[in-house]
């Protein structure tokens, strides 16, 4: 019997997801994107942020590669989609493609939201949306968000990252989270399609020590097919 081949990732990959994505991903409507400042955390090279923008609505990105100048996130994301869509296509029975249709579509979504996210990087010195920072720590203020979204990060590399990293990365997020901010994460699965084993101590711990209400809820994403639901924490 042959074994079982999961998808190849060394280090954290940089993703270039669209704001159709996001919105499916994590249940997004007009009212919660109205709440008031958004904040997307490990966003790479996603559009999320700049057609958020272009929308009218006030968001920021968060991401360690936003060290990089413009050629370099050029040279640096268009390998990282090459990089993804060959790793993809080894392994691309593994994944439910009722999201996308096929890989080839895939891979045109990627570079077309990494093509938006350039036009809106390249403005960066004007209207700093894009902060270079990495969780567990970052440079906000208490209470600064009231939209807080995570996807592809936490619980997808639990093998580089322990227990208490997770810990600290979400009691950070709650702190720049406003009175009744919302926080989501997804997915709660690893590259193998695993579950975090310690999401249920992660959750009574959070309870234990912040006015939280925590629940899993159900998203209409499909891609991993163990990755059903996202993390939502309301901040109290």
């Amino acid at each position: 019997m042959s074994k079982t081949k999961y998808y190849e990732q060394i280090g954290v990959a940089m993703t270039c997801r669209s704001f159709e994505e996001y919105v499916k991903m994590f249940m997004l409507n007009d009212q919660l994107l109205k709440k008031g400042r958004v904040l997307d955390v490990a966003s790479g090279a996603s559009s999320f942020v700049a057609e958020l923008s272009k929308r009218g609505y006030d968001a920021v990105a968060v991401d360690p590669n936003y060290r990089l100048s413009l050629n370099e996130m050029k040279s640096f994301g268009w390998k990282e989609i090459e990089k993804a869509t060959e790793n993809l296509d080894k392994v691309k029975g593994n994944f439910i493609w009722e999201s996308y249709g096929s890989l080839d579509i895939h891979n045109h979504i990627r570079k077309d939201s990494f093509l938006q996210f350039l036009e809106s990087y390249k403005m960066n010195d004007q209207h700093n949306r894009y902060i270079q920072a990495s969780l567990p720590s970052l440079p906000f203020e208490n209470e600064s968000f009231s939209l807080v979204l995570c996807n592809h990060f936490l619980f997808l590399y639990q093998e580089q990252f322990d227990y208490l990293f997770h810990l600290q990365a979400i009691n950070e997020l709650l702190r720049i989270s406003t009175k009744n901010g919302i926080i989501r994460i997804y997915p709660l699965v690893g590259f193998k399609n695993e579950a975090y084993p310690h999401l249920g101590k992660l959750i009574k711990s959070l309870e234990e020590n912040n006015n939280v209400e925590i629940k899993l809820t159900s998203t209409d994403f499909r891609f991993i097919p163990t990755a059903t639901h996202f993390l939502d924490i309301t901040k109290r």
